[in-house]
């Protein structure tokens, strides 16, 4: 068995979509997933840093942009895959993908950032043929004015890490303010033309409500802890033991010292058993049977010739900790949060009111809420109405980074 091979054919979690299947990298079948969510107008998933929203996000744009049919010479990238037959929309739709991430990554301001999508609408205005406000405008001026010309149902606006604007200026109070200022145009402008749209699709780390827009963008709906969507991101164990079948063959030969083909399927059991230890337990509906493997742990782990089981996700460089963490850590007492956590064997009980206040305007109130945006502690039991949030500790990956976590904080 080529472990070379195995490790060339393994996604990396930044490839899009269309990289994937062009590449022959194994493609977990989410295009279930994917189906659902093309039938709703207006739509917000959160997840943690690196659990495969970007891969979502573009499969549902090579979706929109070309259906299931073969185009340009080539097969469509879904054959084979669930959706395959169950695509009937032939519709011809303008998909607007943008990733907030990366657009904001280099702007200082948040004025620079609404310069990049104005100059990204005013491209799109140019090649559609459609009549740009009189200079100078603003952001939302121009998404109106653009929305007003198209014909009703033909407009896709998938947005990709929504909220990273606000992580960059968390601790900038006239910054944040231009953020907020800025996004709620955005959605507001979606809520007045909602009939233009026939899907608008967000991903981010940040619970909407938690961002303090007021009611702008309230016609979207929170899919989040929806138990239909809870394993669009993230592998279950039995996706692992479909898509993955040659690495878990050889890594259960590397724990068992002995050859590939002498693995039995009691060995890739125990394999299965262990991993789970180290990097399943996310649940975002509290369902035992809706729980995830971190993608990004799973990946790295495969990847290591050595099937080494230790912290991939939470041990990378301090400075790309999760910024929605690393931005609220000054106005937290991580140590006593994390000896509170850990005290209880990992397991918090929080009521309904606590857990629903935004741990992004005030950790301080809702520190548990925000440590589980951030991933380290998920769902234990369902979320039901007025009922106390159960939440835990997914997993022995986290349990050594929130040791990690009290060391920064103590000797930096």
């Amino acid at each position: 068995m080529d472990f070379r091979k195995l490790r060339y054919n393994l996604p990396t979690c930044s490839e899009s979509f269309i990289d994937i299947r062009q590449r022959g990298l194994v493609y977990v079948d989410k295009t279930n997933f994917v189906l659902d969510l093309a039938q709703k107008v207006a739509t917000i998933i959160t997840r943690p840093r690196r659990f495969g929203k970007t891969t979502l996000q573009t499969t549902l744009e090579e979706l929109f942009l070309h259906g299931v049919e073969p185009y340009d010479g080539h097969d469509s990238y879904f054959k084979g895959l669930a959706i395959e037959q169950l695509w009937q929309d032939k519709g011809q739709y303008l998909v607007l993908h943008l990733n907030f991430h990366e657009m904001n990554s280099d702007c200082q301001k948040v004025t620079e950032f609404e310069q990049l999508l104005i100059k990204k609408l005013e491209s799109v205005c140019c090649e559609r043929d459609l009549a740009l406000p009189n200079a100078p405008f603003r952001f939302r001026e121009l998404f109106s004015k653009m929305l007003e010309q198209l014909p009703g149902n033909t407009l896709v606006l998938l947005v990709d890490e929504y909220d990273a604007p606000f992580l960059r200026h968390i601790n900038d109070e006239q910054e944040l303010e231009k953020c907020k200022l800025l996004m709620m145009g955005l959605f507001s402008a979606i809520k007045s033309n909602w009939y233009k749209f026939r899907c608008a699709f967000f991903t981010g780390i940040t619970r909407y409500q938690d961002l303090d827009l007021g009611t702008a963008g309230n016609n979207f709906v929170d899919l989040t802890n929806d138990q239909d969507f809870a394993a669009c991101c993230g592998y279950t164990r039995d996706e692992l033991k479909q898509y993955f079948a040659g690495n878990l063959r050889y890594a259960a030969a590397v724990h068992a010292e002995c050859a590939p083909e002498e693995v039995s399927a009691a060995q890739i059991e125990a394999l299965l058993d262990d991993m789970a230890e180290w990097y399943d337990g996310y649940s975002f509906d509290g369902k035992p049977q809706n729980k995830v493997f971190s993608t990004w742990s799973v990946l790295k782990f495969f990847a290591n010739r050595d099937a080494y089981l230790g912290g991939y996700w939470s041990l990378e460089d301090p400075l790309q900790m999760p910024q929605l963490l690393k931005a609220s850590l000054d106005r937290i007492d991580i140590k006593q949060l994390i000896e509170e956590v850990m005290a209880n064997n990992g397991d918090i009980v929080v009521t309904a009111g606590a857990f629903m206040q935004s741990s992004f305007v005030n950790p301080q109130a809702n520190p548990y809420s925000l440590l589980f945006q951030a991933g380290y502690l998920t769902l234990s039991k369902p979320l039901l109405p007025g009922n106390d949030v159960h939440l835990t500790c997914p997993n022995k990956e986290i349990r050594l980074a929130f040791a990690n976590l009290l060391h920064r904080h103590i000797f930096n």
